[in-house]
């Protein structure tokens, strides 16, 4: 067993049995975690946009390049 698989077990078995650190664990998720992840996910939404945006015209140039090729023959 891996020793990050073994430290999640001893973590989840914590949680399960100690209400003080599931508690702990909520405030350090819904306090830290959640606003980090919203604002990365924030930042990172030109970033998704422009890929999204190339991977279109890309797609369209492929499509456009393959009614050429058959229609030639």
């Amino acid at each position: 067993m891996s020793f990050l698989r073994r430290v999640v077990l001893r973590v989840a078995k914590e949680l399960v049995q100690n209400p003080e650190a599931r508690a702990r664990a909520s405030r350090v998720i819904e306090e830290k975690i959640k606003p980090r992840a919203k604002k990365a996910w924030v930042d990172a939404q030109p970033e998704i946009n422009k890929a999204k945006r190339g991977l279109k015209d890309f797609s369209e140039k492929v499509r456009e390049q393959y009614k050429k090729n058959v229609g030639d023959k």
